[in-house]
């Protein structure tokens, strides 16, 4: 997005100080029932922190207050607010998705820090006292003078849900999110758009979530995009966090650990991924001794997935991690950063190891391991470079000075290196910052494919990776339906084919029953190859019919159907399906 109208913003501290006497709705531009559209950067005389001092003055606001911001909107914040643990929603006027605007005059409105008078700046935030929605938005930790934050979203309070849909992130020196020193953490991150997660010259900074110090209940990443990060993107460290889901996203050119874990997750879903050029930074002796807390509890290298006994301490559960229908590729420039590392005898090291790895030896021994482990679940790997419609130069020129910076910083010892900034609209020159806080808009690349098995690979039959790429399968994809699937899949540790249900399936199939046992409901699927008729009957143990489910000609397609046990006893029953000359029988359990 680039600058317009909107000049760089230079505060007056008597302004700042003088806020205190306004009123809430001096902050608004205008009521729609209970949504306050809250006056921009311009719409105040050119002053700042309208969001923050909207906040602090809606004392008496109803339960379902929204606070609006204005599309291309410019909203810089001089005092970080608190939110109150009531729960704030802060939304975007501009729904349409992220990587499909190609509108530039409705640019998701900033949300960013700010260059103060006297040679200070701030460089923006927001600490979660409650829930937190931020929908339709940028979230720029970083002031119009190159200030950079640390992170922009901070906990301070136990167990708030924070949410983020449809919001453009760029520029951190750490990470965007932060859990602080608060448990109990629920992040939901859908439809993002994540780009430059550098700053700072380390090779463990910059990313998107900090599990710090304390364990969070849940992280929820869908449908998003990642392009050019330096450091760990999704920090789990050694705690046990409680839901982690990573269904439909894209990563490219991420340098570091995609999830940086000493392998103690007990339930996780990685599904439907893309990996490009991503957790290639190599790693050695030294560097697993300097990053103690943040490294594989055995000093192996850590790949995409990560698993470690539990130690002693922990509580000690049945490990669930699925893992399925991801694709992953390493360009060959990569291939040789280890041995050049070793010939130069970098930093006095000759074992530089690789981590362009799926998985370390002990992670897939585990996974071999069903006796021991029957919920660790491996299933399909794409290992090929998809057909990007338009990666710009993701691929040649950037793959290259992304190579340059993992080699630059793979010691703690090296000399400061920091990933330049990857701009293709808003072209920046050395120490000019009139473009920082506003990213490239809209959106410069293409990562829709053109890939036939990556277009139909996913678990329902729909694209791999970050849908927003795909409106059009996006719009018939049935999430609750995959999400369904997905946790079945991770509670059973099996692998469910499932067919797209705009394609003909190749053969007569009954799945087991989703969830069992159950109560009160539970889902029952089904196959037919051709058209032909079709019944579905449920049986008690004595033989007794209880119910019909299906009773008809059907076409062919894959059907699930509900069934309820509202008024049945607890017990085992049976579902019985008849097609084409056919019988097929499998038993549930109903329990109160």
């Amino acid at each position: 997005m680039k600058k317009t109208l909107l000049p760089m913003c230079i505060v007056v501290l008597s302004m700042v100080g003088a806020a205190s006497a306004q009123t809430f709705m001096d902050y608004v531009k205008e009521m729609k029932g209970d949504t306050a559209v809250i006056k921009d950067y311009t719409g105040m005389g050119s002053v700042s922190n309208s969001i923050s001092n909207a906040l602090n003055a809606d004392t008496n606001r109803p339960a379902d207050r929204v606070y609006e911001l204005e599309a291309n909107g410019y909203y810089p914040i001089t005092a970080n607010p608190t939110t109150s643990a009531s729960g704030v929603v802060i939304v975007g006027s501009d729904p349409t998705p992220l990587v499909n605007n190609q509108n530039a005059a409705s640019a998701p409105p900033i949300i960013c820090g700010s260059t103060v008078s006297g040679g200070t700046s701030n460089s923006g935030g927001i600490n979660y006292g409650g829930d937190l929605t931020i929908k339709n938005c940028a979230i720029i930790p970083a002031a119009s003078d190159g200030t950079l934050g640390w992170a922009f979203l901070s906990g301070s309070a136990p167990n708030c849900r924070v949410i983020l849909d449809n919001d453009l992130f760029e520029h951190t020196r750490w990470v965007f999110v932060q859990s602080n020193t608060v448990a109990g953490t629920r992040l939901f991150i859908n439809n993002c758009y994540f780009v430059n997660m550098s700053g700072q010259p380390c090779r463990r900074n910059g990313g998107v979530y900090d599990n710090v110090n304390n364990n969070t209940d849940t992280i929820w990443v869908t449908n998003s995009t990642h392009v050019m990060a330096e450091g760990s993107m999704y920090k789990f460290r050694n705690f046990q966090i409680g839901k982690l889901f990573f269904n439909h996203n894209t990563f490219v050119n991420c340098a570091g650990s995609i999830f940086e874990s000493l392998g103690y997750e007990s339930n996780l879903t990685l599904t439907n991924n893309i990996f490009v050029n991503s957790n290639l930074q190599p790693t050695s002796d030294s560097v697993l001794t300097a990053d103690v807390g943040e490294v594989d509890p055995d000093n192996l290298p850590t790949g995409l997935v990560n698993c470690a006994a539990l130690p002693d301490t922990f509580q000690q559960v049945q490990r669930k991690i699925l893992v399925d229908r991801n694709v992953v590729y390493w360009d060959p420039r990569f291939s040789n950063m280890d041995s050049i590392l070793d010939a130069q005898k970098a930093w006095g090291e000759t074992n530089w190891v690789s981590q362009m790895i799926t998985m370390n030896s002990r992670t897939q021994s585990m996974f071999d391991d069903s006796s021991t482990y029957p919920y660790l679940t491996e299933g399909k790997w794409y290992n090929e470079l998809p057909k990007f419609v338009d990666p710009s130069n993701l691929l040649t020129t950037e793959a290259d000075s992304l190579k340059a910076f993992a080699m630059a910083t793979v010691s703690s010892n090296a000399s400061p290196a920091v990933l330049a900034d990857w701009r293709v609209v808003s072209i920046e020159t050395p120490g000019d910052f009139s473009n920082y806080v506003y990213s490239d808009w809209p959106i410069p690349i293409n990562l829709a494919y053109t890939d036939s098995d990556l277009m139909t690979g996913g678990t329902m039959g729909e694209p791999v990776g970050d849908l927003n790429w795909f409106p059009a399968q996006k719009a018939g994809w049935n999430e609750a339906a995959e999400n369904t699937t997905l946790e079945n899949m991770l509670q059973t540790g099996t692998l469910t084919a499932v067919e797209h249900p705009g394609t003909q399936p190749r053969t007569f199939a009954l799945s087991q029953n989703y969830p069992n046992p159950f109560n009160p409901s539970t889902i029952i699927s089904f196959s037919i190859p051709k058209a032909g008729y079709v019944s579905l009957k449920v049986y008690s143990v004595l033989g007794q019919e209880i119910a019909t489910l299906v009773n008809g000609f059907r076409q062919a397609q894959t059907y699930s159907v509900e069934f309820g046990g509202t008024g049945l006893a607890s017990g085992i029953y049976f579902y019985t399906i008849k097609y084409d000359n056919q019988s097929i029988s499998k038993k549930m359990l109903l329990l109160k």
